[in-house]
């Protein structure tokens, strides 16, 4: 078994980007207020250990500016009470549940946020 973390693929830069923006929402959702760049760069890392994958400061740095946008995109959902829900069972995991309909959409944001980032213009 190799042990040995690699750099993020496409998939995992989209899995790492969806993480973000989801504990972008659970912040905003404890605190009401989005959280600071250290909130992104721990995260990030604790995912990125969890993962064996590696990421440079940059990488992480842009992928955090993106999921702030996607956040504020879906802060709306707060208000419903299935969303809090969901949030709620974000923040007590490890890792996300891709079978919740907010992770799913916010998901689906982040591939298509990171898909517009490859196409030329």
């Amino acid at each position: 078994m190799n042990d040995v973390p690699r750099t993020l693929s496409a998939r995992d830069r989209v899995e790492l980007l969806c993480w973000l923006t989801c504990g972008s929402l659970g912040a905003f959702y404890l605190n009401g207020d989005w959280p600071a760049a250290a909130f992104h760069v721990q995260a990030a890392h604790k995912w990125l250990e969890r993962h064996q994958r590696l990421a440079d400061w940059l990488t992480i740095a842009k992928l955090a500016a993106i999921a702030r946008e996607i956040a504020t995109q879906h802060c709306a959902l707060l208000e419903a009470d299935w969303a809090r829900d969901a949030v709620e069972e974000i923040l007590d995991s490890e890792d996300l549940n891709y079978q919740s309909d907010v992770v799913r959409q916010v998901f689906d944001d982040c591939r298509r946020a990171l898909a517009e980032k490859r196409t030329p213009e």
